[in-house]
């Protein structure tokens, strides 16, 4: 298998979305701010990363696929130097905003690569691709550890010194540039609408069920946040399956992985509820690496960084209300939300049978 580089960098480049989340109560007691303002600090990130998945991709049509991930990987390595000596919150927040945008550089690029790279192999690939974001994930949410090992300015430098070798070990790949006219494909818009609701919800589970679990099954902090950490612990092993988008029908695996990615929260409701985190993060995970592979496939692997940016997009866009809509939900937070999730799916479900 090609570019392994490239599932190094992935690992790297997926720590600097978790490793601020543990740190957040010492960043809000340092620069002595309301815990009111703790969600600015992710949410910074998530609108740098998301408003910034096709503009990036456009970019990588004119420095090339290589050149944008690398330079992806430049700009997070500057986020993180900048985070350790940061003097105020909203240089906090400003500089890992930063981080986003250079994640958005790097995502689609490091896919479509790997795309390209091994085109008879798109399901392992894109399956291994996701597997290395939640290794990545699992990695960053124990960074903490080596914040109180070493302070928190000198791991986030060290953080941002691997994010940099990550990015120079992976200059010797070929440089391809991907066509931005694959933006009319119009099979890519199905997915990504589809697939919305799907994504939204692992990352609905993975913020609040611990307060869920706290509130109505009277399940302790500890514990709470134990449980949901099996979400990413679950997700490497769905990415680990997604060779089994070679083996069969791409889009029948997509509709039942991604059902079995969102009912099983229901069991969230119950004692059986470590059996839904662990079950539903499997699928859901397995669900997002078949429709990278549908992607890679339908936009000819090489044009994947535009269509990978494309469904991430409206993944980003049209999933993150689905948490809003559970907070507002309460105790029926996981019944309104599966019915949002799964709603999109049968709006196109004619238009993926045309696949």
């Amino acid at each position: 298998m090609k570019g392994k580089t490239i599932y190094l960098a992935r690992v790297v480049y997926s720590i600097s979305w978790f490793y601020l989340s543990p740190e957040i109560p010492y960043i809000l007691s340092k620069y002595n701010v309301s815990s009111s303002l703790a969600g600015f600090i992710p949410f910074s990130f998530f609108i740098g990363s998301g408003t910034m998945q096709l503009p990036s991709a456009f970019i990588s049509t004119k420095i090339g696929l290589r050149n944008s991930m690398t330079l992806g990987l430049l700009i997070m390595s500057i986020s993180a130097f900048l985070v350790s000596t940061s003097s105020t919150f909203f240089q906090v927040v400003l500089f890992y905003f930063l981080g986003g945008v250079g994640a958005s550089l790097f995502f689609s690029s490091g896919g479509a690569l790997l795309a390209e790279l091994n085109k008879d192999k798109l399901g392992r690939v894109m399956g291994l691709y996701n597997a290395s974001f939640s290794l990545g994930g699992i990695i960053g949410l124990n960074w903490v550890f080596l914040d109180q090992l070493l302070g928190f300015k000198f791991a986030t430098t060290l953080l941002s010194a691997i994010t940099l070798l990550s990015a120079f070990t992976n200059l010797r790949l070929p440089n391809y540039f991907p066509n931005w006219e694959v933006i009319r494909n119009v099979k890519v818009l199905y997915f990504g609408i589809a697939t919305s609701g799907v994504w939204g919800v692992y990352y609905v589970v993975g913020e609040l069920f611990p307060t869920f679990a706290h509130e109505y099954l009277h399940v302790s902090d500890v514990e709470g946040g134990v449980v949901t950490s099996l979400l990413l612990v679950s997700s490497l092993v769905g990415g680990l399956l997604g060779f089994l988008g070679d083996r069969g029908n791409k889009v029948k695996l997509l509709l039942f992985s991604s059902v079995m990615g969102v009912l099983p929260s229901l069991l969230l409701y119950t004692n059986l509820y470590v059996i839904g985190i662990v079950t539903l993060g499997v699928f859901n995970e397995l669900a997002i690496s078949i429709l990278y592979s549908i992607v890679a496939v339908e936009t000819k692997g090489l044009n994947s960084s535009v269509g990978l940016a494309e469904v991430n997009s409206l993944n980003i866009v049209l999933g993150t209300w689905l948490e809003p809509l559970a907070s507002f939900s309460g105790h029926l937070a996981w019944v309104i939300v599966d019915v949002a999730a799964l709603l999109p799916l049968l709006v196109v479900f004619k238009a993926i049978r045309t696949y």
